[in-house]
């Protein structure tokens, strides 16, 4: 039970015993919970929030900084978590009940002179943590996670489908004779509305264009043919996912700038809201983008404790006993 994050149940199964008697036995007996609480370890970096409650700190290490880091959030019992990961080892330096710079700058400095060895920090695109890593740690280089730049993207082309969705839906006649009248003029040659195939192209959308079955092609194709916006969208979403493709690390900054540079020409000839929020996203991010390119560095180590962390929330059917709960997991993963 020290060693690895398992739940009661399975331990009480093979000593068959009842999954309580182990909780309370390793809880009480076995842990070491109770005396950290008697003495003031656990808990000693608790604070009170702007909201007069009491915030949460269950992992606050600085032996675990080091010079590659990863910052994402996460919700644990309804509240959102900020989780600061060593991108080497993999283990939480940081786990705090807040999203707050200033409550997040505080829990820094408490760390010392630990905090100078970083010299990279991986992130999503919020505005937060950039100030974030901004403050706490200076001269560090921010780097975008890619996968939240695809995120992105890919959500702009989702967004599009939904719009048109709505449209079609505004189209339908009121009186049942003229909806059966327009049902069958816009019927399409593979039988279904127009509204119907926006509805089951969702995941089409989400895939790459090679990873299509050939059900899936057709339906792309004939998605692509009735509405020519949406094929647009999804070329830009494919070109983004090639222009972020490891082979293109290393290269010369103006290279990758070029590529950049011609995606935005093409996004800014489609004029649709959705690719123009898209423009601006990613205009306003775009050197921690490009930073992406000097060493290939991404944030999939905090995405990889984030599961971690959620499979473990799984396997222990929730989050009943919150401190007992996260003592666990600062013990598995820091």
């Amino acid at each position: 039970m020290d060693e690895k994050p398992v739940n009661f149940t399975t331990i009480a199964s093979f000593l068959k015993l009842k999954p309580q008697t182990v909780y309370v036995w390793y809880r009480e007996y076995l842990s070491g919970f109770p005396e950290a609480v008697a003495s003031g370890v656990w808990g000693k970096d608790n604070f009170t929030g702007s909201d007069k409650r009491t915030k949460s700190v269950p992992v606050l290490k600085p032996e675990n900084l080091g010079e590659e880091m990863a910052v994402d959030e996460k919700m644990i019992d309804e509240e959102f978590y900020t989780v600061l990961t060593n991108r080497q080892t993999g283990k939480i330096a940081l786990l705090a009940e807040t999203m707050q710079v200033a409550d997040l700058s505080k829990l820094i400095d408490k760390m010392g002179e630990a905090k100078n060895v970083v010299k990279e920090v991986t992130l999503d695109l919020s505005p937060t943590y950039e100030k974030f890593a901004e403050q706490c740690f200076a001269g560090a280089t921010l780097v975008a996670g890619k996968f939240h730049v695809v995120k992105h993207v890919v959500e702009a082309v989702q967004a599009l489908r939904l719009r048109c969705k709505q449209e079609e839906l505004s189209k339908i006649p009121t009186t049942k004779k003229e909806r059966k009248e327009y049902e069958k003029a816009t019927k399409l040659i593979n039988g279904e509305s127009r509204i119907e195939m926006l509805t089951r192209s969702r995941y089409v959308l989400f895939k790459r264009e090679e990873n299509w079955t050939a059900s899936q092609q057709k339906r792309a194709a004939l998605l692509f043919e009735t509405f020519p916006q949406i094929k647009a969208t999804y070329q830009l979403r494919q070109q983004i996912r090639n222009w972020l493709d490891k082979s293109n690390v290393g290269k010369y900054e103006w290279q990758i700038e070029k590529e950049l540079i011609h995606w935005y020409d093409n996004a800014e000839q489609q004029k649709l809201p959705e690719v123009e929020n898209l423009i601006r996203l990613i205009g306003s991010h775009e050197q921690k983008i490009m930073n992406y390119f000097l060493k290939g560095k991404t944030n999939a180590k905090a995405e990889a404790i984030n599961s971690k962390i959620q499979r473990f929330i799984t396997a222990n059917y929730g989050v009943r006993d919150k401190d007992f709960f996260f003592y666990r997991l600062a013990r598995y993963y820091s």
